[in-house]
């Protein structure tokens, strides 16, 4: 997978990451829920969440101990056939805990996109944990 799809499309879809990246900087959760299908699933190592309800509980959730959150994103790939993509993509996060404490995280979204009412949304993102740094606190015995 490379980048196919017309400019208009692809440059559509990055706007569609910016706005994702900008509500997790922000802590901005109706922003980042408009990402999303109202029927779209995000997955990882810790959850499997489904619909615009779970998907509110699960950033509740996690935004429950956090105060700040810094996301980098990188789209590596894109291919875009109509009203549907296939985009691979990597994100950096580094997360101030409201204790004080910060936590480092990289990965790769796997994700599938459709087109809704003339917009890109998410269908599906699937996050695969590559690397991780946690203070000593948070980490397992």
């Amino acid at each position: 997978m490379g980048f196919t799809g017309s400019i208009e499309e692809r440059l559509a879809i990055r706007e569609l990451y910016g706005m994702y990246g900008d509500a997790s900087w922000r802590g901005d959760r109706e922003q980042w829920l408009s990402c999303f299908t109202q029927d779209g699933r995000w997955t990882s190592h810790l959850f499997d969440a489904t619909g615009h309800d779970e998907l509110r509980a699960t950033w509740d959730g996690l935004w429950e101990d956090w105060q700040y959150v810094a996301f980098l994103g990188e789209i590596g790939a894109m291919d875009v056939e109509g009203e549907a993509a296939q985009c691979r993509s990597y994100a950096r996060e580094i997360v101030r805990l409201n204790s004080g404490g910060t936590f480092k995280l990289a990965g790769r979204y796997d994700d599938t996109l459709v087109k809704v009412k003339r917009e890109w949304k998410f269908a599906r993102r699937d996050y695969t944990l590559m690397i991780d740094e946690f203070p000593p606190e948070m980490q397992q015995p």
